[in-house]
C-alpha cells in the first residue's frame, strides 16, 4: 500500500501539467514543490466493467510506483490514466515499460 504521504489527493488541480502518453498509460504530471513525490491513478470503466479488474489494475501498477519511488525525483504530483492493454501484461512488463517512460521523461535519479 501506497503511503499517505505519496497519494495526491483528491482535490487537486493539475493547473499547467505537462501531458506524455506511453503504450499502456498515460500521466499528467507537475512540480509541486514539496520534499515527495505524489501519484494517483484513474482506471476508466471502458477499460473493464468490473470494479475487482479495475482495482487489481490499479495495486498491480501501485506496486510498480512502490519500486521504483526511491529513484523518482521528489517534488512531482503524477496522474496517471491507465489504459485498456494493462490488463493483458505481467507485473514485471508493466514495471519496465514504466521505467523505460520515467527515465525518457527525466524523473527517475
Amino acid at each position: 500500500m501506497l503511503e499517505r504521504k505519496y497519494r495526491l489527493p483528491a482535490t487537486t488541480n493539475l493547473f499547467q501539467a505537462h501531458y506524455a502518453r506511453a503504450q499502456l498509460f498515460s500521466v499528467k504530471y507537475v512540480q509541486n514543490n514539496l520534499q515527495v513525490s505524489r501519484f494517483a491513478f484513474i482506471v476508466r470503466k471502458t477499460v473493464d466493467k468490473r470494479a475487482v479488474t479495475r482495482n487489481r489494475i490499479r495495486r498491480v501498477f501501485r506496486s510498480c510506483i512502490e519500486e521504483l519511488l526511491k529513484r523518482i525525483t521528489p517534488g512531482y504530483d503524477m496522474l496517471f490514466f491507465l489504459e485498456k492493454g494493462i490488463i493483458d501484461k505481467q507485473q514485471e512488463d508493466l514495471c519496465q515499460e514504466l521505467q523505460v517512460f520515467l527515465q525518457q521523461k527525466q524523473v527517475l535519479l
